[in-house]
């Protein structure tokens, strides 16, 4: 295989891997409502034992941080294993990241 056959495999798996992303984060902003209030409350769960372990108080403003740090990286997780999931099912093979 050439590299340009390389380049345009890769550039399409990128574009596919793209636009499940995206219907991966539309999913969880409108039909999987109670997945995303889930992901909150154990981001808030997370935020407490992180305090309660490192036996540090955070005021206000840096809970809310580190909550909402921690919300984004849970959000992103489920758009690329929806992504990923989405394009196993298409290719019928595993994708590996």
């Amino acid at each position: 295989m050439s590299e340009a056959e390389k380049n345009i495999g890769q550039n399409e798996f990128e574009r596919t891997l793209r636009k499940f992303l995206k219907e991966g984060r539309e999913k969880l902003d409108k039909d999987l409502v109670g997945t995303k209030e889930a992901i909150r409350i154990l981001a808030l769960e997370k935020t407490k034992s992180f305090i309660e372990a490192m036996d540090k108080g955070l005021d206000r403003q840096e809970r809310e941080f580190l909550s909402s740090t921690i919300i984004a990286c849970m959000h992103q997780s489920f758009c690329y294993g929806y992504g990923v999931g989405k394009i196993e099912g298409t290719t019928k093979s595993k994708i590996y990241l």
